[in-house]
């Protein structure tokens, strides 16, 4: 399985989101993309997440283990 990465600079914003859409684009079957953000975004994932359903991937979504960070870990259906 190929993972793909992405870190998202805090504070998180639009741009970010529509970082998140571009990179999306090149997923394939089997394939899943990791977003990391600081865990004081996390509040400001709901973006990211509708844009995942829109897009029909499969997600799930963890804290790290130090407290400092916030996995989306996304997957094409």
């Amino acid at each position: 399985m190929i993972q793909r990465r992405m870190s998202l600079d805090h504070p998180m914003g639009l741009n970010d989101v529509r970082r998140v859409v571009e990179n999306i684009k090149d997923i394939g079957e089997g394939e899943e993309l990791v977003i990391q953000m600081s865990s004081q975004d996390s509040f400001r994932a709901e973006g990211i997440f509708s844009v995942l359903d829109t897009g029909d991937y499969r997600w799930s979504a963890k804290g790290g283990h130090d407290g400092k960070d916030y996995y989306i870990v996304a997957r094409k259906r």
